[in-house]
């Protein structure tokens, strides 16, 4: 686990961070009444969802109206930052990888980071634009 908020990211040791170097990003292919279809990272070498964004309910909607500019990115400074009931996701850019970190409840003093890892961002761009000419 990390303790990790916004305003801390620029202190992580970013050399630990395991690099994905397969990750997709996968919808699922069944759409629930209730939420519609769901987005998710995934590595097929760990087989192992990376992470989920479970509140972002009818992706296959959202995507729509998504261009290139939509792509969720950021940097330590400014990361692209997203919460809602027990979950939150940071993703912020640095040199030539993407970082991700995934935790439950949000808050500074207490904000613990289940999961965290980087990507290709070449790796990165190119799954997003794929996703997006699906839609």
């Amino acid at each position: 686990m990390l303790n990790v908020c916004e305003n801390s990211l620029k202190t992580l040791d970013l050399k630990s961070f395991p690099i994905i170097d397969d990750f997709e990003i996968i919808v699922t292919v069944k759409s629930h009444k209730t939420w519609g279809k769901h987005l998710f990272f995934y590595s097929a070498k760990q087989n192992e969802i990376l992470t989920s964004f479970p509140w972002w309910d009818f992706v296959e909607k959202l995507l729509v109206d998504w261009d290139e500019h939509d792509i969720p990115n950021g940097t330590s400074d400014r990361p692209f930052f997203d919460l809602e009931q027990g979950w939150h996701i940071m993703i912020f850019e640095k040199r030539d990888y993407m970082y991700i970190l995934e935790g439950n409840d949000y808050h500074c003093e207490y904000n613990k980071i289940h999961t965290w890892y980087k990507v290709p961002k070449e790796v990165y761009y190119e799954e997003w634009k794929k996703l997006l000419n699906m839609f």
